[in-house]
């Protein structure tokens, strides 16, 4: 497979230890009040340098699942309530392509807020999370976690939490191949599909980082247009 991103390891290495602990704290391994083992601890842990642990550390603060206690270390911050209406039933009558359209709507204005607004760690990490989506579809593993990494950094360079706040709540359920039936999503989602993303993350990332809202829009418009179209005829094939 074609590399379209050159992939710094250190860079890749903190986002996918991020999701890791982000991982051990969502199963409750790391449970809510209790203080997380100290840097040296972790770095041993997931084979990483202390470095790399610090700033996984940093973005788990941005996100709020983690909370800094001066001289004393760093604790699993108690998981906020929901903040939208329906709660859990929030998406629970809408279809597949319901979700996703609703999903155009806030990401393609996501990614030109992105490209305004982001900071340079923002920006560091939109390109980390593209290049950590190429490296698990590379080793074959599933891409549904990075993916909705991907997308979800581009909802924190908004600088609106709302944006974040949306992605949290749903969580990969975001995502339209979810709602695929079971042992179907080979099928469906096929690697070509999946490694045509990789070029269309890319486009994504170069206007962002040139501050090009409106690319940044166009290109986000391309890449979720299309998975449009897709599941438009999964929905058209299965009404036959």
């Amino acid at each position: 497979m074609r590399s379209y991103l050159s992939q710094p390891k250190t860079e890749t290495l903190k986002v996918r230890t991020e999701a890791a602990v982000r991982q051990r704290i969502e199963e409750g391994a790391f449970k809510t009040g209790e203080k997380l083992p100290t840097e040296k601890q972790l770095a041993i842990e997931f084979g990483v340098s202390r470095t790399v642990i610090r700033e996984a550390i940093i973005s788990l603060r941005a996100e709020g699942l983690l909370r800094a206690k001066h001289g004393v270390g760093y604790f699993v911050e108690e998981k906020k309530e929901d903040t939208f209406p329906e709660g859990q039933h929030f998406f629970a009558n809408a279809t597949r392509l319901d979700a996703l359209e609703f999903r155009m709507a806030v990401e393609i204005y996501a990614a030109g807020l992105a490209a305004a607004r982001k900071s340079w760690a923002q920006e560091a990490k939109i390109w980390d999370s593209a290049r950590e989506f190429e490296r698990v579809l590379s080793s074959g593993e599933a891409t549904e976690q990075s993916d909705w990494t991907f997308h979800r950094s581009i909802a924190e360079a908004t600088n609106n939490t709302a944006f974040t706040a949306f992605f949290d709540y749903l969580g990969v359920s975001v995502l339209p191949r979810r709602s695929l039936p079971k042992n179907s999503g080979e099928q469906h989602i096929t690697r070509e599909y999946l490694e045509r993303s990789i070029s269309e993350h890319k486009e994504i990332c170069e206007a962002i980082s040139r501050g090009d809202v409106e690319k940044a829009r166009e290109a986000m418009q391309n890449h979720l247009g299309k998975s449009h179209m897709k599941y438009s005829a999964l929905t058209d094939s299965s009404d036959n």
